[in-house]
């Protein structure tokens, strides 16, 4: 059962503001459900806490190690346009459609998580990307690293070709101890172009 927390002593010392225009996430288009996480609303100056097997709208939550699970935070927590899931040392994923033959390219906004409370396992908070496809394919994915506290789109996006297949899964897989992992919002997927093999 996921866990509802309020932490107002964590506003001063986490994500900070960008000033640059946002697009939401649910733009036309978006193939990805729920890409700024805002199915749930986290308590104001809080978060809420999913472990292994439960959902935050159409994402599922899994455990990458024993400890598992993800972490939601609210919108005064990021201080950011969107709620943003810190991975942690879970994974999340989301199956998503597209029409064969279809060029899909997938962007999100990431940023390093700075909850004083966490900073002693911060690591480097990498964290790896994949597309899954149908078992007759090769999973598409990259590592990536958040370089500030400031949300900023990743460096490289990914893009797929659907070839004759329709059905996908995006994952992300924390690798931070501790639910101290960078934080995720922001996610597109959105048909580019169509191609032939």
């Amino acid at each position: 059962m996921h866990k509802h927390m309020s932490v107002g002593a964590l506003l001063g010392a986490t994500i900070l503001a960008t000033t640059a225009a946002l697009t939401p996430a649910a733009a036309a288009g978006n193939l990805i459900k729920s890409g700024t996480f805002s199915d749930e609303e986290a308590p104001a100056g809080g978060y809420i806490e999913y472990d292994a097997g439960e959902h935050i709208g159409a994402w599922l939550v899994g455990a990458s190690d024993q400890r598992g699970g993800v972490t939601l935070y609210s919108r005064a927590l990021t201080q950011y346009a969107y709620q943003a899931v810190d991975i942690g040392p879970g994974t999340l994923s989301q199956t998503f459609e597209a029409d064969e033959g279809s060029v899909v390219n997938i962007t999100w906004k990431h940023a390093r998580n700075t909850d004083p409370a966490c900073a002693r396992d911060m690591g480097d908070q990498k964290y790896s990307v994949q597309v899954v496809p149908p078992p007759t394919s090769d999973p598409v994915g990259d590592e990536y690293t958040p370089v500030g506290p400031r949300f900023a789109p990743i460096s490289k996006s990914l893009q797929i070709y659907t070839g004759r297949e329709d059905h996908f899964t995006l994952e992300f897989d924390g690798r931070a101890p501790g639910g101290c992992g960078p934080l995720i919002t922001d996610v597109v997927a959105k048909v580019t172009g169509h191609a032939h093999p």
